[in-house]
């Protein structure tokens, strides 16, 4: 994977983790690893990008959570392109994210009769949920 190609992913992974964590009460978490990987740029850009931040995070409910995703791998791009000692943070911004998508989910059926196949959020087969 060429070091670009690179950078776009774990970009596309930290903007979807600010944005997921927007709307969570783990925000001021995310907040202060954002805030590291903006300090790269100098104290002006943090406190820029951290009120930029923090306007969207107000708006979270109510603006298209792909829009806000796609607008901040722009400015997560850009700055590591500019700054690429901030890549180290930028990657424990992104990990937040793999962390989030790599949840559990246990699926069981009890007292079924017919065939019941469970995969993923996908689930096929008869169920028999009448009481006996």
């Amino acid at each position: 994977m060429s070091e670009q190609t690179e950078l776009v992913a774990v970009t596309a992974a930290a903007a979807a983790a600010l944005v997921s964590e927007m709307v969570k009460e783990s925000w001021s978490s995310m907040r202060t690893l954002a805030a590291r990987v903006f300090h790269h740029a100098g104290e002006a850009e943090e406190e820029r990008q951290l009120n930029r931040l923090d306007a969207d995070q107000v708006q979270a409910h109510t603006l298209d959570p792909h829009e806000i995703r796609d607008r901040w791998q722009r400015r997560l791009l850009t700055l590591v392109e500019d700054y690429p000692d901030a890549v180290d943070d930028l990657s424990s911004l992104a990990s937040r994210h793999a962390e989030e998508q790599n949840g559990t989910v246990n699926q069981t059926t009890t007292g079924n009769s017919g065939t019941v196949i469970q995969v993923g959020r996908d689930n096929f087969g008869s169920l028999n949920t009448r009481r006996r």
